[in-house]
């Protein structure tokens, strides 16, 4: 039966920041690099601080994001959600998502732990900065407001693209515009010449 363990027990989403061989306890408000794996865990907690870090193999930056460099004033980190062990992390008639997140998300260069997080899947923060809840889980949390995202937070490789190709995007419509009125001013000087 999910949730197994005491149902008063504390239980919270820590943060977690591979250093190659293990994971570190991490603060959601921290500015991971780009390069970084940062993991999430959903666990009981009995004195409240991080206790479990992301189960399984630890991913590799590389396998998850590819070699492609970050644009212009971004990075690029692996995002890791282990939404906890059943029997032994959920609530009382929890039962946590089937499947885990591993995703590689681009944001500004700024860009802290949570608001990494709230580029790979829905977030919700209390007024500390801590996580509530990633995706919706635990469902029993219902407080919290999605974290602010920096302006240039997205995934990669998803639609949307970065302000710089907004920018380049613009000038090539002003280019193609100033094209234009010279075209249209030469064929109206042209054509009193033609009559």
């Amino acid at each position: 039966m999910p949730g197994g363990t005491d149902p008063h027990a504390t239980r919270l989403w820590s943060a977690w920041q591979s250093d190659g061989t293990a994971w570190l306890a991490a603060r959601p408000g921290d500015g991971p690099p780009d390069g970084s794996v940062v993991g999430w865990r959903f666990a009981v907690s009995p004195d409240g601080a991080a206790s479990e870090p992301p189960a399984g193999e630890m991913p590799v930056f590389e396998t998850v994001c590819g070699k492609d460099a970050a644009a212009s004033g971004h990075k690029r980190v692996a995002v890791v959600v282990d939404f906890g062990d059943a029997d032994a992390d959920a609530f009382p008639g929890e039962q946590p998502p089937r499947q885990d997140v591993v995703k590689c998300v681009a944001g500004a260069e700024g860009a802290t732990a949570v608001q990494l997080l709230a580029s790979a899947a829905r977030v919700r923060v209390n007024d500390q900065g801590g996580v509530v809840a990633v995706d919706d889980y635990p469902a029993r949390e219902k407080g919290g407001a999605e974290p602010a995202a920096p302006a240039a937070a997205e995934s990669a490789g998803e639609s949307g693209g970065s302000p710089v190709v907004w920018i380049a995007g613009g000038a090539g419509v002003l280019l193609l515009l100033g094209g234009g009125a010279v075209v249209a001013t030469r064929r109206r000087a042209k054509s009193p010449a033609a009559g």
